[in-house]
């Protein structure tokens, strides 16, 4: 038997069931690619996307820079629908940050929704 034998004794529609085993490994992938996300970036990330989805109690900083904030409108728009994030936004925040910082912050997006959808129906 594999390492993940335990999978199937769990129901895939018990999600609640399933955080026990993930959490572990996500709280380290979230860690590590946090420290890639330039700056306060990580956080606000997760401080958008947890207000957005109202997922406990968030303080979203009002203190933005012009690239916090772009950073903040992609996250909410990452939540609110994907596929409308615009080419005009990555524009934007190419102008502030490199394409590996970027990808490391998108990455941090996914996570962190995905995180927050977890938590919210368990």
């Amino acid at each position: 038997m594999g390492e993940a034998s335990w999978i199937t004794d769990i129901s895939t529609t018990d999600v609640a069931a399933l955080q026990p085993y993930l959490q572990p490994y996500l709280a380290t992938l979230v860690d590590e690619v946090g420290i890639k996300c330039p700056g306060r970036t990580a956080d606000l990330i997760d401080a958008v996307i947890r207000a957005t989805l109202r997922v406990g109690t968030t303080h979203v900083p009002s203190d933005l820079s012009a690239a916090e904030a772009e950073v903040a409108a992609i996250a909410e728009q990452f939540v609110i629908d994907v596929h409308g994030v615009s080419d005009e936004q990555f524009a934007r925040l190419k102008n502030h940050y490199r394409e590996p910082e970027i990808v490391a912050m998108l990455f941090r997006m996914a996570l962190s929704d995905g995180l927050a959808k977890l938590e919210k129906v368990s």
